[in-house]
């Protein structure tokens, strides 16, 4: 039954494959029980999944939207905002094998980053024009629909999320808009559009989000992570019920694997194969058990791995039918299944991703592949220069992990760290006080809070 009409009302977006997990830590069920009216949006063929997830609350309402409602010049904004952000990151990954493979073309997409991007006000003209020529044929209705106070975009880079951002701005309501991810404001292109408000995770992001989103510091509101609230608040399974669940030995040690993932690299065969040599030959522990757990929106090929005992690979995120796992959902109970692997887990080995965060809020060491595997492919061919992107030298500048350039270097690393885990303890506290922010199991609660605060128009800027 939906909720009574005259209810004050927040439009909320849930359009990433990672959001709906930051939702269930307690954001929505703290704004709903308030009395206030949320309509969530979310993609028109995961509908379904949300009202079987969340249609329990009160005073929620969901819809589903399809992309393909908007035209064509949206599309040619989103495409243009990859050209005007002038960072190491962009230089590096338009030079890399995920960029421009046409020389002339990377030399005019860098030619107009650095050449116009850098400058703010040819930022600013940018947002203009593309608020002067943007339509807003697919979030129209529901405005007339349910005429909200405030609109809170949970990931201010999505197509979807900048057209509701603007559409609510041509009608003069708040916007607010959040950071989702530590790489987002030096790695994915400007911010097209510019909110009344900017939510981010942590005081790093805030300072970038002064410096290449032109946001105002007295804008911006530090949260700390809201999927984290779990890892305080939520209790670890047992260590039997966890092995059993993954099908291990509880009397065995874990080695949590995360890979690459094909989108950056065709290599976690080979480094596993090094790891399941090295327990081979003794060179590592032989009661060692290896954990795989793939990322939720990307899939693994796994060239060349050789079957092995005491090898178990785990695909978490909720499939919609046959889309790809790009499209996939991390649902609240694979963040919960997450935090029991960290936890269980002796060691992990990872790239550079956010796992080394979650693993510093347990205090888990992280060893990190640094190389090619066994066939070396260039600095810009392979991975190597991902090392060099702005958010992941914030990481290794805090020493919190193992980075390892070769075979031998990682094993070793991961023998050291097996033997003595309070090896880079003191880079993993640098970590959590820079990326965490704050590890209370309140960053949902502080949301909530700050969106009911400008609903009130009682705005306190911290």
């Amino acid at each position: 039954m939906y909720p009574d009409s005259q209810l004050q009302t927040i439009f909320i977006t849930s359009f990433h494959g990672l959001v709906s997990r930051v939702l269930a830590c307690g954001l929505l069920e703290k704004l709903t029980a308030d009395k206030l009216r949320v309509v969530l949006f979310v993609p028109d063929f995961k509908k379904d999944y949300f009202v079987a997830t969340f249609g329990f609350l009160p005073n929620l309402v969901i819809e589903g939207v399809s992309r393909e409602l908007l035209p064509r010049r949206t599309r040619f904004f989103q495409n243009l905002t990859l050209v005007l952000l002038d960072t190491e990151t962009m230089r590096l990954t338009r030079r890399s094998f995920r960029g421009y493979h046409n020389p002339f073309k990377r030399f005019v997409a860098q030619s107009i980053a650095s050449g116009l991007g850098r400058f703010r006000f040819v930022r600013e003209s940018f947002r203009f024009i593309n608020y002067l020529f943007s339509a807003d044929s697919a979030f129209a209705p529901y405005f007339a629909k349910y005429r909200p106070a405030l609109v809170f975009s949970t990931d201010v880079k999505h197509i979807l999320d900048a057209e509701l951002l603007i559409a609510a701005s041509h009608r003069s309501i708040r916007t607010v808009a959040m950071v989702r991810s530590w790489d987002y404001l030096t790695g994915k292109g400007m911010i097209r559009v510019r909110p009344d408000w900017l939510v981010v995770h942590n005081n790093v992001i805030r300072d970038e989000a002064v410096m290449y989103a032109d946001m105002p510091v007295n804008r911006i509101f530090v949260s700390g992570l809201p999927h984290f609230d779990p890892y305080v608040n939520v209790e670890r399974s047992p260590r039997e019920e966890f092995f059993k669940k993954i099908g291990g030995d509880s009397g065995k040690r874990l080695l949590l694997y995360i890979p690459w993932g094909d989108k950056f690299s065709d290599s976690d065969g080979d480094f596993l194969n090094m790891i399941t040599n090295a327990i081979e030959k003794g060179k590592l522990p032989d009661d060692l058990q290896i954990l795989v757990r793939l990322p939720p929106g990307d899939s693994v090929a796994f060239s060349g791995l050789r079957p092995r005992p005491n090898l178990i690979i785990e695909a978490p995120g909720k499939m919609f039918g046959s889309r790809s796992r790009k499209a996939n959902e991390m649902t609240y109970e694979d963040l919960l299944h997450l935090a029991d692997s960290i936890y269980w887990s002796d060691i992990i080995v990872s790239p550079p991703s956010t796992v080394p965060i979650d693993a510093a809020a347990f205090d888990k060491p992280v060893v990190m592949m640094a190389f090619d595997g066994y066939k070396d492919k260039g600095y810009y061919g392979g991975i190597r220069h991902s090392f060099d992107f702005c958010h992941i030298k914030k990481l290794t500048n805090t020493h919190s992990t193992a980075f390892t350039q070769n075979e031998e270097e990682l094993v070793r690393a991961i023998d050291e760290r097996l033997k003595d885990p309070t090896l880079d303890s003191a880079g993993r506290e640098r970590l959590r006080q820079e990326q965490v922010y704050k590890l209370d199991g309140k960053s949902s609660e502080r949301l909530a809070d700050f969106l009911r605060t400008l609903l009130e128009e009682r705005v306190v800027f911290i």
